[in-house]
């Protein structure tokens, strides 16, 4: 039966039940009503992952039991209300930050990083890291680009700093500041075909 599947008849696991979570219970039905029965737990015998996120067994970055309150949603939701997590008090973004000036900044209080040549305060994100504070403390004071795409270059880590952007190394270009600098520029037109 092709079309829409719902889950049904899922209750969280308590003591003395089977481990599983939410879904441990879980049947999935078809929209027609035809049953397919329980939700199969994946547990890495048919190679997916036995858990979500980054967690792996050959070795690869582990997840941290995060604190109530400092998961990835709620960092997102932090940086839609939080206007200053640069630390620059609503003053403008720099385009003259060295590396030395980087390296003065390198403790957890007041620690800056350069990704991709762009300069972030990671001091507000340390404690919403799935990875961890630990592995974070290393890239204070340095550039973290090599660290960044080791376990995360799929991740669109500027996205998710935006809002702690101090700039941009000395050198570099802002690719977004220098995007918003040719809108309204009324020279350009695009050639019509004949």
């Amino acid at each position: 039966a092709v079309g829409r599947t719902r889950v049904s008849g899922y209750t969280m696991s308590g003591e003395g039940e089977r481990p599983g979570g939410l879904l441990a219970n879980a049947t999935v039905t078809y929209a027609d009503g035809s049953d397919v029965g329980k939700v199969r737990r994946l547990d890495g015998s048919d190679g997916a992952p036995s858990a979500a996120g980054t967690q792996s067994t050959g070795g690869g970055a582990k997840k941290i039991q995060l604190a109530a309150g400092y998961s990835q949603m709620d960092w997102m939701r932090l940086t839609k209300r939080e206007p200053d997590m640069n630390g620059l008090r609503g003053g403008k973004r720099r385009k003259d930050i060295t590396m030395t000036e980087v390296a003065t900044h390198g403790t957890e209080a007041d620690g800056w990083t350069v990704l991709r040549g762009k300069v972030y305060n990671l001091s507000p994100y340390l404690d919403f890291h799935p990875g961890g504070r630990k592995i974070l403390t290393q890239a204070l004071g340095k550039d973290c680009t090599a660290l960044f795409d080791r376990y995360h270059r799929w991740v669109n880590g500027g996205y998710m700093l935006e809002k702690c952007k101090i700039g941009v190394l000395e050198g570099n270009v802002d690719s977004d500041e220098e995007s918003s600098d040719d809108e309204g520029d009324d020279d350009f037109t695009f050639d019509q075909p004949s």
